[in-house]
C-alpha cells in the first residue's frame, strides 16, 4: 500500500497521524495519545506510517479536530437533517454508519459513547471522539465480533475539508445522553408561564409599533391555521406550546425535536402546518426565511418517515406496513402513549378518547371510534375501561386501553 499521508493532510490539514496494527483499530505505539504535531516533522515517524492502517489523533493534539461516529446507516440522514452544515464536512465510512470530521472552536466535552433511550429500552447510537481518542481514516479492518468475514477498507464519502463549528451548534438526538433534553417548554403568548429557560422581554426596548406588529403576526398565524382546519389550533395549543420554547438561534433545534415528536402524536399531514405556525408565531426570533424553515422541516419529516421502522421490531414493522394511512396514524399514537412510562398506570396501558384521537387524526369522533374498534379486532389493543361521552357541563372521560403488541414474544 502506498503512503497516503500527503493526501490525508491535504484534506484534514495539520493533524497527528499514527500507525495501527494490520486489520485492526489498535495503535502500534502505546504512547500515541501523548504525541503532538511535532512528530509529523520526524521522518522516522512518517516512515512508520507506510503500509499501516492510519489513525488520526483527535482533540487538542490535532488543533481541535473531532469526529462523530454513527453506528447505523439508518441514523445518518436524520442526523444530517438536524445538522445540515455537516453535509459539507469530511465524511468517511467502513461498513456501517459513518464518521463526520470537523474542527471545534471553543469548549467541547470529553470522548464518550452516545446512547439513545426509547421508553424503557436503550441502544447504542454512536461515539463522540475528542481528546485521548483516535479515528481511523485509511486502511482496512475486520470485526469478527460483528460477524464480519472479510476485511473492508475505509473510504471517503465526502472529500471536503473539515468545517469549523462550535459544539453548541451540533444537534444530537434529544433522548440521548448528549441531547439537549425534551423538558424545555414553550409559551409563545407571554413570559408569564414558567419555563426552564429565562424569558427576557427584550422587546421592552422596542418601539410600540414593533411590539404590536409581533402580537398581530401571532394572532394572524393562528387565524390562518384555524382557517385551514379548526383542529390544528387545538393541536398547536396541546402539543406545541406546552412542550417547546422559541429561543433565538434555536429554530433548527425546534425542528429536530418537534418533527419526530409530532409524527408520533398527530396525523403526518398535520406536522408541517404545525411547524410552520411555530415559525409564524415566533418570526421575530428567527433569521432564516420561512421557505428555509419549511424546507428543513420537510426534509426532517421525510427522514423520520423513512426511519420510523427502525424503532419497531420486525413483526411490528410488517404489521404497520399492512395498515391503512389512518390506521398507521392511530398505531403510532397508541403505541407511543402505551410505551410512555407513567407511575400511575400499568405498563403498556394508556388513556385516549375518541374525540382526542379524532382531533389528532383530523377525523370525526365516530370515525376515530371505528379505527380503534378495528385495531381491537386486529389484536393490537384491547379496551380495559370504557370512556364516557362529553355532555353539557360534564367533561368526557377517556377510555383505558392496553397495547398488546409489545407483550407479544
Amino acid at each position: 500500500m502506498s503512503n497516503p499521508v500527503h493526501e490525508i493532510l491535504a484534506i484534514l490539514g495539520d493533524v497527528v497521524l499514527i500507525p495501527n496494527r494490520r486489520l485492526t483499530k489498535c495503535p502500534i505505539d502505546d504512547g500515541w495519545a501523548a504525541l503532538t504535531l511535532e512528530c509529523m516533522k520526524d521522518p522516522k515517524h512518517i516512515g512508520s506510517l507506510i503500509g499501516k492502517n492510519l489513525g488520526v489523533v483527535l482533540g487538542k493534539a490535532s488543533g481541535g479536530l473531532c469526529t462523530i461516529d454513527l453506528d447505523s446507516d439508518v441514523d445518518v440522514e436524520p442526523f444530517l437533517a438536524a445538522n445540515p452544515k455537516l453535509r459539507e464536512t469530511t465524511r468517511t465510512k467502513r461498513v456501517r454508519g459513518c464518521n463526520f470530521w470537523f474542527y471545534i472552536g471553543g469548549h467541547y466535552p470529553r470522548s464518550t459513547s452516545i446512547r439513545v433511550r426509547n421508553g424503557d429500552s436503550e441502544r447504542a447510537w454512536g461515539e463522540w471522539r475528542a481528546d485521548g481518542n483516535q479515528t481511523l481514516i485509511c486502511g482496512e479492518a475486520i470485526d469478527k465480533k460483528k460477524g464480519e468475514t472479510e476485511p473492508t477498507r475505509y473510504k471517503f464519502l465526502n472529500r471536503a475539508k473539515p468545517i469549523q463549528i462550535s459544539f453548541e451548534e451540533i444537534v444530537f438526538p434529544a433522548n440521548s445522553n448528549l441531547g439537549r433534553g425534551a423538558s424545555i417548554r414553550l409559551n409563545t403568548a407571554s413570559c408569564i408561564t414558567a419555563s426552564l429557560h429565562p424569558c427576557i422581554p427584550a422587546s421592552l426596548h422596542n418601539k410600540s409599533q414593533t411590539v404590536l406588529g409581533n402580537i398581530t403576526a401571532k394572532i394572524d398565524a393562528q387565524k390562518a391555521l384555524n382557517a385551514e382546519l379548526p383542529q390544528l389550533v387545538r393541536l398547536y395549543t396541546d402539543f406545541i406550546e406546552p412542550r417547546f420554547q422559541a429561543l433565538r438561534g434555536q429554530r433548527n433545534w425546534f425542528i429536530v425535536q418537534a418533527v419526530p415528536f409530532l409524527y408520533r402524536a398527530v396525523a403526518a399531514r398535520f406536522v408541517l402546518p404545525l411547524v410552520g405556525c411555530f415559525y409564524d408565531c415566533n418570526r421575530p426570533l428567527f433569521n432564516d426565511t420561512r421557505e428555509q424553515h419549511m424546507k428543513e422541516a420537510k426534509a426532517m419529516l421525510e427522514a423520520v418517515t423513512r426511519t420510523y421502522h427502525g424503532n419497531l421490531s420486525a413483526d411490528e414493522s410488517r404489521i404497520y406496513e399492512a395498515l391503512s394511512e389512518h390506521e398507521q396514524g392511530a398505531f403510532r399514537i397508541c403505541r407511543d402513549l402505551a410505551l410512555l412510562p407513567e407511575t400511575n398506570r400499568e405498563p403498556l396501558t394508556f388513556f385516549l378518547s375518541f374525540n382526542h384521537l379524532g382531533d389528532r387524526l383530523g377525523l370525526y369522533p365516530t370515525q376515530a371510534m371505528r379505527i380503534m374498534v378495528q385495531l381491537e379486532i386486529y389484536g393490537l389493543l384491547k379496551p380495559l375501561k370504557k370512556g364516557t361521552r362529553r355532555a353539557p357541563g360534564v367533561p368526557g372521560i377517556a377510555g383505558t386501553y392496553q397495547w398488546l403488541l409489545g407483550s407479544c414474544p
